[in-house]
């Protein structure tokens, strides 16, 4: 497997984020300066998602890590009680998180980005990485003056507070879905496997996962897909084709939508008779990009930072199993093998169709629960040029909102050929329903 030569080293951006912190380093021992700092936090989250990226995790259960990772981070947050609430009876079994000693000394945002790194090194493969990574958080914080019995109850209190968090995760079935395979039904309409892998249905089992917020994983069912048929004058037909043409007739700028939004984390390459792979951002790590580029757009402080991570990642990692739930339920044949199989054989989609059924959009249902959450925390000012994609060499690109960009996002499922148009219109549609809900949560008394 060819690796993208950003990823040769796992190690490499470790460097880069010492480097960047040391200028913050204070002279005058005033730690809060340096570890009060939402950069900080951006820069840690940030790194997290390269190791999710180098140890190629599926979309969904990227998402799971990025939720209990920031919400262990947000709840060592509200443990100190003056800037949001614990989401303790708000989100799906929570409870029993630790208090804080009375007489104990913590440094609350050092505490929770312990808690995050803690949560994030035991969800993923690269522990030296992370290992790597806690050390320097750690030895900032000593460089910056904090004092040893406030560093020890600050490091105390987020290993507390990851600990209950993981026993916690260990309850959402996760551990049950392991190595589920998907039975391929050969029924007309349904979904068969695409090239050039030919992979597995990815996750089958990833609808019964315990929900966050949402009730049951069916909670926002959307309409039923258009029903399927092979004949030409149907309707079926005619969506299929229309998305053909579409992908034969991309102009520049709708190619340069559809490969910024691809996020694939693992795409097949085929050159002759070699194969080699390169990895990328999954969807939910993109979206955790914006969330740090717009949340410093805002000037927010630490706490605000994570409260809007928190609730996009906990957006997103609902939307999986939301549209999870669709996809399996429907398994519809994707665009690429109808059109090979009715109207063109030897079409292609612009992108590499995912290996899951089709109906409907995961990245249109992430994405609008994401933009709907970040509208909500930071209202009209969600602005921002997206430069996530610049090690994939793709330019960056503006948008006016956040919401503009989901739209966008679900347009380019559409360019790419990967979906027909009513499953990102109804998936946009779930996902803000799904952000709203989290919302109601955040801000629940």
């Amino acid at each position: 497997m060819k690796k993208n030569s950003c990823f040769y080293s796992p190690l490499f951006f470790i460097g880069l984020f010492l480097l960047l912190m040391a200028s913050c380093k204070q002279k005058n021992n005033d730690y809060v300066k340096v570890m009060h700092n939402p950069l900080l936090f951006n820069n840690v989250e940030h790194k997290l998602n390269y190791v999710i990226i180098y140890d190629i995790f599926t979309p969904p259960v990227a998402a799971r890590v990025f939720a209990y990772a920031d919400l262990a981070a947000y709840e060592v947050l509200a443990s100190k009680g003056k800037h949001f609430s614990s989401l303790q009876g708000k989100v799906k079994g929570l409870n029993n998180i630790p208090k804080p000693s009375a007489n104990a000394k913590i440094d609350f945002p050092f505490a929770s980005i312990i808690a995050l790194l803690k949560v994030g090194d035991a969800l993923t493969f690269s522990g030296d990485t992370m290992k790597v990574l806690e050390d320097s958080v750690k030895t900032l914080a000593k460089d910056s003056g904090m004092p040893d019995d406030m560093f020890n109850g600050s490091v105390q209190y987020g290993n507390d507070v990851a600990d209950s968090i993981l026993s916690w995760s260990k309850k959402d079935n996760y551990a049950q879905t392991r190595g589920a395979r998907f039975t391929i039904s050969n029924l007309e309409g349904h979904w068969t496997p695409t090239p050039p892998g030919y992979f597995s249905a990815v996750e089958p089992l990833w609808p019964t996962m315990r929900c966050m917020v949402m009730d049951s994983a069916n909670m926002f069912p959307p309409p039923p897909p258009t029903p399927f048929s092979k004949d030409s004058a149907s309707p079926f037909y005619k969506m299929a084709k229309e998305t053909m043409i579409t992908g034969n007739t991309l102009d520049s700028t709708q190619k340069w939508i559809a490969n910024f939004w691809d996020c694939n984390s693992f795409k097949l390459h085929v050159e002759g008779h070699a194969m080699f792979a390169t990895k990328a951002m999954t969807p939910g790590g993109h979206w955790m990009e914006i969330v740090g580029t717009i949340s410093q757009n805002n000037h927010a402080d630490f706490y605000k930072t994570v409260y809007a991570y928190t609730g996009a990642s906990i957006g997103i990692y609902d939307a999986f199993i939301c549209c999870w739930f669709t996809k399996y339920k429907f398994d519809l044949i994707r665009p690429e093998t109808y059109i090979n199989k009715y109207i063109n054989q030897d079409w292609m989609p612009y992108l590499q169709t995912p290996p899951f059924p089709e109906y409907n959009s995961a990245h249109s249902t992430i994405s609008a629960a994401a933009a709907t959450v970040l509208g909500s925390i930071y209202k009209d000012n969600t602005a921002f040029k997206d430069s996530s994609e610049r090690d994939w060499g793709w330019p960056d690109r503006s948008f006016k909102t956040s919401d503009e960009a989901a739209v966008e996002v679900s347009m380019s499922r559409y360019y790419g050929g990967i979906h027909y148009k009513p499953s990102v219109q109804t998936a946009y549609i779930q996902g803000r329903q799904i952000g709203n809900l989290v919302m109601s949560k955040l801000t629940a008394k």
